[in-house]
C-alpha cells in the first residue's frame, strides 16, 4: 500500500467524495442520483472556458502551480483544489513550499516531519535556517547594529536583504510578491529588524523621518501586528539602541551605496515591467500599469535607471512569481499631511 493510500485510510473525513456529501444532505438514496445529476448539470451550465481560465490563473498566481497542469484538470477538480488551498491560506502554503525547499537541501534543523503541528512551527524553522545561510554579497547590503549569540539587530538596505532577514514573517517589507512596500519605507525612514537567533522570533521597528508624512514610530511582530515596544520582549539595551538609531536623519535608502541604489532602482522597474507584461499576456483585455501598481517610478528613479543602463552594474535578479498579494495585514501607509 502506498503512503498516499495509508493517509487516506488514516484520514477518512478527507476522503469523502461529492456523492457522499450529497447523500448526507439529501438523506434518501433514491433522491441522491437525482440531486447528483441536477448538480452536475448546474455546474456545466455555468462553466465556460473563460471561467476555467480565470480560476486556473488565480491558482497559478497565488500558489505558483503549473498553469498547463491546472488547465488539464476538469473544472470540478480545479474548483476543489482552489477551495483546499484557499482554506490552507496563501501565506501558509508558500511558507510550506519554502520549508520543503530548505528541508530538501538539508538546511532545516528539525527534519522529523511528524513533529510539526502548526504553520508557526514551520515558520520558526525557516527563520532559523535563513540565519544559518551565509551570503557574502548580502552582508554588504545591511548595517549590523548589534550581533551576539542570541540577538541580531540590523538595518536592511536592499530588498534582497529584507527578504533574507524578514523570512517567515508577514511583514509587507519582506513580501516576495510586492517589493513596492519595502522601497516606500526605506526611502521614508529608518527600518530596523531584530532577530532572536535562538527562538527565531523577530521584531521590526520603523521611524518615519520624511516630513511630508505624519510622524511615526512603530514596532511590529512576526504576524505584522503593531505592538508597543514594551511588549516586544526585546532587552532594554536593544530598545535603547533602536531609540538612538531612530535619531539618525539618514534613511536606509540614503545609507545604501550608489552602486547598490542603482541596482535596486533598476530591479524595481524590471519587476514592474515583467508584472505588467505578464498580465497583458494572460488577461483577455489589456490593462494599464496604473491598474496594478499604486506607485509609479519617480523622475529621480527614472534618471537613476537611465544611468544604470549606461553604466553596466551586473545582472538583475528576477522574481519567481509576479503578482500582487493584497490579503492579510500590512504595514499601515503613513497619511500625507495637508
Amino acid at each position: 500500500m502506498s503512503r498516499i493510500e495509508e493517509l487516506k485510510k488514516q484520514n477518512p473525513n478527507f476522503g469523502i467524495n461529492y456523492v457522499d456529501y450529497i447523500h448526507m444532505a439529501v438523506g434518501k438514496s433514491k433522491y441522491t442520483e437525482l440531486m447528483l445529476n441536477l448538480f452536475k448539470n448546474k455546474l456545466n451550465e455555468k462553466t465556460s472556458e473563460s471561467d476555467r481560465h480565470s480560476l486556473a490563473m488565480e491558482i497559478v498566481e497565488r500558489y505558483g502551480l503549473d498553469f498547463e497542469f491546472i488547465m488539464n484538470t476538469d473544472y470540478l477538480t480545479m474548483l476543489n483544489l482552489w477551495r483546499v488551498l484557499d482554506e490552507v491560506g496563501y501565506q501558509n502554503f508558500n511558507s510550506f513550499k519554502k520549508f520543503m525547499e530548505l528541508n530538501e537541501k538539508k538546511l532545516i534543523g528539525n527534519s522529523d516531519l511528524t513533529s510539526y503541528k502548526t504553520f508557526d512551527e514551520l515558520n520558526l524553522q525557516i527563520s532559523l535556517s535563513s540565519l544559518r545561510q551565509e551570503d557574502n554579497e548580502l552582508e554588504k547590503q545591511v548595517v549590523r547594529l548589534y550581533d551576539t549569540d542570541e540577538w541580531l539587530v540590523l538595518k536592511p538596505l536592499t530588498y534582497q536583504s529584507s527578504l533574507k532577514y524578514g523570512a517567515a514573517t508577514k511583514w509587507c517589507t519582506a513580501s516576495y510578491d510586492n517589493p513596492d512596500y519595502f522601497f516606500r519605507y526605506v526611502k521614508r525612514g529608518v527600518l530596523v529588524y531584530c532577530i532572536n537567533k535562538k527562538t527565531g522570533d523577530k521584531v521590526a521597528a520603523f521611524k518615519n523621518i520624511d516630513t511630508s508624512y505624519e510622524s511615526e514610530t512603530s514596532f511590529w511582530d512576526v504576524k505584522d501586528i503593531r505592538i508597543d515596544s514594551m511588549d516586544t520582549d526585546l532587552p532594554f539595551n536593544i530598545i535603547e539602541l533602536i531609540r538612538v538609531e531612530f535619531k539618525n536623519k539618514k534613511t536606509n535608502w540614503e545609507t545604501l551605496s550608489d552602486e547598490h541604489r542603482l541596482k535596486q532602482t533598476l530591479y524595481l522597474e524590471t519587476f514592474k515591467n515583467e508584472k505588467k507584461s505578464y498580465y497583458e499576456d494572460e488577461l483577455p483585455t489589456p490593462v494599464t500599469q496604473r491598474e496594478y501598481f499604486t506607485e509609479e517610478v519617480t523622475e529621480n528613479e527614472a534618471e537613476e535607471v537611465h544611468i544604470a543602463r549606461i553604466i553596466p552594474i551586473g545582472g538583475v535578479p528576477r522574481m519567481n512569481r509576479t503578482y500582487t498579494e493584497d490579503d492579510g495585514p500590512t504595514w499601515s501607509e503613513p497619511t500625507t499631511t495637508a
